[in-house]
C-alpha cells in the first residue's frame, strides 16, 4: 500500500477530512483511523498506508498544503 500522507501531517489531514463533510472514526487499537462519506469508504492505517481513496486525498491535502 502506498503512504497516504507524512506523519507530521496525519492529525491535520484527519481533520480537514472531517471539514470535507467525511465521518472519522478511530480503529479499537487507536493506530489509524477509517471515515466514509455516502458509500465511500477510507482507511488509514497505523503506518500511513491506505486504500486507494484515503491516497487520492492525502494527494490532494498534500498538494494543498503545497500551494
Amino acid at each position: 500500500m502506498k503512504k497516504v500522507v507524512k506523519a507530521k501531517n496525519l492529525v491535520a489531514f484527519r481533520i480537514w477530512l472531517e471539514k470535507l463533510g467525511y465521518s472519522v472514526k478511530s480503529l479499537t487499537d487507536n493506530r489509524g483511523f477509517t471515515f466514509s462519506f455516502k458509500k465511500e469508504y477510507g482507511l488509514v492505517t497505523g503506518e500511513l498506508s491506505g486504500n486507494s481513496l484515503a491516497v487520492q486525498l492525502g494527494e490532494e491535502f498534500e498538494d494543498h498544503l503545497k500551494a
